[in-house]
C-alpha cells in the first residue's frame, strides 16, 4: 500500500455525507493540490470532525493512498488554515451574501 501525503484547498461548494448500507459515515469532497485535482473520500469517526471542521477554501495536508476508482481516501489531515472572510458581509443567519450588483441611478 503506497501511502502519499499531499498539501492543497477543498473546492468543493459544499462536503457530501454518502449514505452507506452498514452505517459508517462518508463524506466526499474534491481537492486541488498544484497539479492534480482530486476526488476525496474520508470514512469513519474521522468524517463527523471533518465536515465540522472544513469548509471551501480550507487549506489541508492530507494522508492517504488511491483506491481502484482513483479515489484519494484520506487516513489523516490536518487543517493548515482557514478561509478568511474579512471584509465580507453576512446576513442574521450568518451567510455569507454575495456583493451587490451596482445600479446605475438615472
Amino acid at each position: 500500500m503506497n501511502v502519499i501525503m499531499t498539501e492543497g484547498y477543498v473546492i468543493s461548494e459544499e462536503i457530501k455525507v454518502l449514505k452507506t448500507t452498514d452505517a459508517i459515515p462518508l463524506c466526499r469532497f474534491t481537492f486541488s493540490t498544484p497539479t492534480h485535482k482530486l476526488n476525496c473520500l474520508i470514512t469513519g469517526k474521522q468524517a463527523y470532525a471533518f465536515l465540522y471542521e472544513v469548509e471551501k477554501g480550507t487549506r489541508l495536508s492530507l494522508t492517504g493512498r488511491i483506491n481502484n476508482r482513483n479515489q484519494f481516501v484520506v487516513l489523516n489531515y490536518d487543517v493548515l488554515a482557514k478561509p478568511s472572510y474579512f471584509g465580507q458581509i453576512f446576513n442574521y443567519k450568518g451567510h455569507r451574501l454575495p456583493f451587490a450588483k451596482s445600479r446605475q441611478i438615472e
